[in-house]
């Protein structure tokens, strides 16, 4: 007896190819989106760079820039992932554990001591430190897959 399961009927092939099809044109829109929000952040950083020295304090400036920085690289590796699952219809990890790793980073940067427990600290170190050995694992085996 045979499986229904097994071969779609033309109505569902045509079902999927047109969810596929949405997917990649939302997917394409987030990825559009990205692009300006990558480029938005990055002139706020330029913005911030030429209107540094008249800041009162300067390294309040510099964290204002660094923290735009940090955005902005969120930003961009999240938008790697995107334009990875268009190039191969797959999801990339590595791109979104670097996201998560700088936006700890951008965490810590903007916490001062007066802010943060000892505990939360503790916790935010060791989630850099998760995700510092994931992004080496992660790499580690996308080198082996194109080695094959």
């Amino acid at each position: 007896m045979m499986d229904h399961h097994s071969h779609p009927s033309p109505m569902m092939k045509t079902v999927m190819g047109i969810i596929s099809r949405c997917t990649l044109l939302i997917y394409a829109l987030i990825a559009l989106l990205l692009i300006v929000i990558a480029f938005l952040t990055f002139f706020d950083a330029v913005y911030l760079i030429l209107h540094l020295f008249s800041e009162p304090d300067l390294i309040s400036g510099i964290m204002d820039v660094l923290h735009v920085l940090l955005l902005t690289i969120i930003v961009v590796e999240v938008l790697e992932t995107v334009i990875g699952y268009l190039r191969t219809s797959r999801i990339m990890v590595r791109p979104i554990l670097i996201a998560g790793l700088t936006a700890m980073v951008r965490k810590v940067l903007i916490l001062t001591a007066e802010d943060i427990q000892a505990s939360e600290m503790i916790w935010i170190i060791g989630m850099i430190a998760v995700l510092t050995l994931a992004i080496y694992v992660a790499g580690k085996s996308e080198l082996e897959n194109t080695a094959r």
